[in-house]
């Protein structure tokens, strides 16, 4: 069954609501901060017995076996989920007795117990039945907005739960004595109402018919299918070595911080601290969910493990410092562990196969709550070994709670390792995701993001395409590819300039499209996008393009074909140089060559720029061919800027290569070819600089040789072979020269003088 988009939408935001309200039971009737203070602090329970208690509760997942065969045997998850989570809800109801009874003068040891029992049971119920929500949910909501929606839906309850938990925490701190208990029955009783309400809203979202046929999925070899998906079993292992070892110290922080023997802190820092991450997991979270659907769930989730770097900061709180090192535990926490936390769900619904869904996620839950049951109960045997005793590892003694932290971030570590093997298919490595989130420049494209989503004004589009420019910028690449079809044209060219900025491999199909569609206005710009992008995919698209086009968009595709690199582009735009006969477009082609360092561009650059009448192309094409023999770029300060700036430039320029010469030819050049280009004779200086150079060439290349005339095609074979830069600029000088001399109207030769100058210039770190 297809849901309408109307439908869609009232369903999502109905899941929103559901699980604002399914908050208020989770702060409170979970083995959260709240009931774990409850227990250990105010009941007296030992770290082992919450140790245990919360191993059991992740022990009785093995129930979503049974589950299995459960909802193979029904015809819709929904009825029976909704049943069984109301029970599950009515723990509430009975730790609120408890806490009631104890108020009232009742044993804590048989509150305990009761609590114990009660809570096992009530998970053994719910796991008879999860499987069917969030494969109820993955059927309802569409794979591309997932993560976002799912983001959203986590925001919302934060809001809730910030303002309930920094309440309780607040009123529970107001309580004096047994009335704290009547505060905690108050409390526990408004959780599990919550948490009801959390179960009843579904009955008003529909349930689409389940992936895989119930007949198939009932048979024995499909109810263990999940196991022989090794990807899958080792993500669900992972997982659950994962979750052990934040077990290990995470259900004890909260008794640790508010204990008196510990650090002490009223619990209003619970509530502090909660408001401290939560607000900053509502601003970071949606963000996540983005990063998620643009990049893969696997590295997302790599990076958000990282969260538990912030426990480093429970080595050094205490009574004293708690003040400042528990606002920012409690902020590093909040930036990355949405990460964790909504990514490996959505990773786990990923690697699930849509026709074994219900059937894998029940082994998920059943093997990560296996595995990680004894986390806490491994966490809460050690924390109370380190009340009384110290253990010596070489320099390091370990004591008190300290020594549990240090254990779980050991263990941390070694599930993070293993959670690299894990393979989700086709996602970016995690030190690529890394490097786009972990930069100042996030928050603005998140805010960029926002922006190109919605509909705002034409301008205020373009000014947030031109600011889209920096690496973590990639995340918005779907928003700017929609741009690129917008109805103004201004927006439409920023975005595809944006796309060459971000060199964005998604829209190469798209810009391709474009660049062949006669008709389209922003040709050139696909083709400058394609170019900056760098794929050889778009090189044929690029040179058919070429064909009848106008010189804009020729010179532009000219241009791309030689930013893309390679023997392809090289050998294209070496016969592109030969045979155009628009100059504009060859001169774009040559600059591109000379980038390149093909040298051959050489023999087609010095002819065209010695012919054409044009100085905007004369000066570009001089700019070429002194890429080719000295550093790219090095030289266009020497023919731009005012004529003042080049004048004092160019003289500087003179100077120094008359004193590189000697490095360069082993031989200083005279004064007189100093003078001469002072004084404004191009022509001879080139002559002076040529016979100059021949005559000390010849005795480095040519030792051998005595007396009589130069065989110039025999030198310049001969340095070339040991020195091609050197050789192609003594070619450079003989073919200036030759042209000058064949021409009825000769041009000046100032720019060939000043490249020739250059390279003796740029001669002792060029390589000649």
């Amino acid at each position: 069954m297809e849901i309408p988009a109307g439908g869609l939408k009232r369903s999502m935001n109905l899941s929103i609501a559901s699980g604002a309200a399914g908050t208020l039971w989770l702060i409170v009737c979970a083995p959260q901060a709240i009931f774990n203070v409850f227990m250990r602090n105010n009941l007296g329970a030992t770290s082992a017995q919450l140790g245990l208690l919360v191993g059991m509760l992740s022990f009785a997942s093995i129930m979503q076996l049974p589950a299995i065969l459960i909802y193979r045997r029904l015809p819709r998850r929904k009825a029976f989920w909704i049943i069984t989570s109301v029970i599950h809800r009515l723990n509430g109801p009975v730790l609120a007795a408890v806490a009631y009874r104890v108020s009232q003068g009742g044993s804590k040891e048989h509150g305990i117990t009761v609590i114990m029992v009660a809570m096992v049971a009530s998970w053994i119920i719910t796991n008879l039945s999860s499987s069917g929500w969030w494969s109820w949910m993955a059927d309802l909501v569409p794979i591309r907005v997932r993560a976002r929606f799912f983001g959203r839906r986590s925001a919302v309850a934060q809001v809730v739960n910030i303002v309930a938990f920094f309440t309780t925490t607040v009123v529970l701190d107001a309580a004096v004595g047994d009335n704290r208990f009547v505060v905690y029955a108050v409390v526990f009783l408004t959780g599990g109402l919550g948490g009801i309400v959390d179960i009843l809203l579904h009955i008003f979202m529909p349930e689409p018919t389940p992936s895989a046929p119930p007949a198939e999925a009932s048979t024995t070899a499909a109810f263990l299918a999940p196991l022989s998906d090794r990807n899958f079993l080792r993500f669900s292992l992972t997982t659950g070595l994962v979750l052990f070892s934040i077990n290990v110290s995470a259900p004890f922080f909260a008794p640790y911080i508010t204990d008196p023997d510990g650090i002490g802190a009223p619990n209003t820092w619970l509530g502090i601290m909660f408001v401290i991450s939560q607000m900053t997991w509502i601003a970071v979270s949606s963000g996540w969910g983005t990063v998620m659907d643009r990049f893969g769930r696997k590295p997302v989730v790599m990076i958000g493990l990282l969260f538990t770097v912030s426990w480093i900061g429970y080595l050094i709180v205490s009574p004293t410092n708690y003040v400042v090192v528990l606002p920012i535990i409690a902020m590093l926490g909040g930036v990355l562990a949405p990460a964790f936390w909504d990514g490996i769900n959505q990773l786990m619904l990923n690697l699930t196969k849509e026709e074994q869904r219900l059937t894998s996620i029940a082994w998920y839950w059943t093997i990560i709550g296996t595995v990680s049951a004894g986390g806490s109960l491994m966490g809460g045997v050690l924390d109370d070994f380190f009340a009384t005793r110290r253990l010596s590892l070489g320099f390091v003694t370990i004591e008190g709670f300290h020594g549990v932290v240090m254990i779980s971030l050991i263990l941390v570590g070694i599930s993070l390792l293993v959670l690299s093997r894990v393979d989700e298919g086709p996602t970016k490595p995690v030190s690529y995701v890394f490097s786009r989130v972990a930069t100042p420049g996030i928050f603005r494209t998140f805010m960029n993001i926002g922006v190109l989503a919605r509909t705002e004004s034409p301008e205020r589009v373009v000014r947030t395409l031109r600011a889209i420019d920096s690496a973590s910028d990639d995340l918005a690449a779907e928003q700017v590819i929609e741009r690129i079809h917008d109805p103004d044209p201004d927006v439409r060219e920023e975005a595809i300039r944006a796309l060459g900025r971000l060199r964005s491999h998604e829209a190469i199909e798209t810009l391709i499209v474009l660049l062949r569609d006669p008709t389209a206005t922003s040709r050139a710009e696909a083709a400058r996008a394609l170019g900056r992008i760098g794929s050889e995919q778009a090189i044929p698209h690029l040179v058919d393009a070429m064909n009848g086009a106008s010189d804009e968009l020729r010179q532009a595709c000219a241009a791309a074909i030689g930013e893309i690199g390679g023997g392809m582009s090289i050998a294209f735009l070496s016969e592109l140089l030969r045979d155009e006969s628009s100059e504009r477009v060859a001169a774009s082609g040559a600059s591109t060559l000379s980038l390149h360092g093909a040298f051959e561009a050489a023999w087609e650059i010095v002819p065209r720029l010695h012919s054409t009448q044009n100085p905007v192309l004369r000066t570009q094409l001089a700019i070429a061919l002194a890429n080719l023999l000295g550093r790219p770029g090095e030289f266009y300060r020497y023919v731009t800027g005012s004529e003042e700036q080049q004048q004092s430039r160019q003289r500087r320029l003179t100077m120094e290569a008359v004193r590189a010469s000697r490095t360069v030819l082993g031989t200083a050049l005279s004064a007189d070819l100093a003078r001469t280009v002072a004084a404004g004779d191009t022509q001879q200086a080139m002559q002076t600089l040529r016979d100059e150079a021949e005559a000390a060439l010849a005795r480095l290349f040519l030792p051998g040789r005595t007396g009589g005339t130069i065989d110039r095609e025999h030198l310049m074979q001969v340095i070339y072979n040991a020195k091609p830069r050197l050789g192609l600029w003594y070619w450079f000088l003989n073919r200036t020269i030759e042209l000058d001399t064949n021409s009825s109207e000769p041009l000046s030769t100032r720019l060939e003088l000043l490249v020739a100058l250059y390279f003796l210039r740029a001669g002792t770190t060029s390589g000649a």
